[in-house]
């Protein structure tokens, strides 16, 4: 343990960096990420895309959190401002992903959506068509029905007309 922290002081003394948890988890999680995106790019998988590019922005927001608390820290033990463009370049970069991704899932969840009613359109034209081509069939079935025997179809009709009048 006495080791350990030792090399901790001597780290800091020569001004090296330790990688503490939040920058080693967010590094593996942004690789992660863009190992998911790259596994999409060969499968046609949009889920594993947008999980990957969601793990690979939440890693790389997971990193600049740890480089602000260091740059936080070193400002409280320094005693002086450090320069922020550095984190306001992170921050800018992590807005323009989140805003990229954030497109990219409503225009594919858009022609999602067009695709299922360009297909129930479909289906319904279809039916709507076999049930005009099936009524034509009845048509012409019943009205030859009638040529071959008018007076079957004068008593059908009337039997139909005095069933009306019954029930109103």
């Amino acid at each position: 343990m006495t080791h350990g922290l030792c090399f901790l002081k001597r780290n800091a003394f020569f001004g090296r960096r330790s990688m503490n948890k939040d920058k080693f988890e967010g590094g593996v999680r942004s690789a992660l990420g863009q190992g998911e995106r790259s596994v999409e790019g060969a499968t046609d998988d949009k889920t594993s895309e947008v999980k990957g590019a969601y793990d690979q922005i939440a890693g790389s927001a997971q990193t600049a959190w740890s480089s602000a608390k260091d740059a936080a820290k070193e400002m409280a033990d320094s005693g002086s401002i450090p320069d922020l463009s550095g984190l306001r370049d992170d921050i800018a970069r992590l807005t323009q992903a989140v805003s990229d991704l954030a497109q990219k899932q409503v225009a594919s969840s858009r022609d999602q959506v067009a695709g299922v009613v360009s297909a129930a359109g479909d289906s319904l034209s279809q039916s709507a068509s076999v049930a005009q081509d099936k009524f034509a069939a009845a048509e012409g079935d019943v009205e030859a029905r009638i040529k071959r025997n008018p007076w079957g179809a004068v008593a059908v009709a009337g039997l139909v007309g005095l069933l009306i009048g019954k029930m109103s």
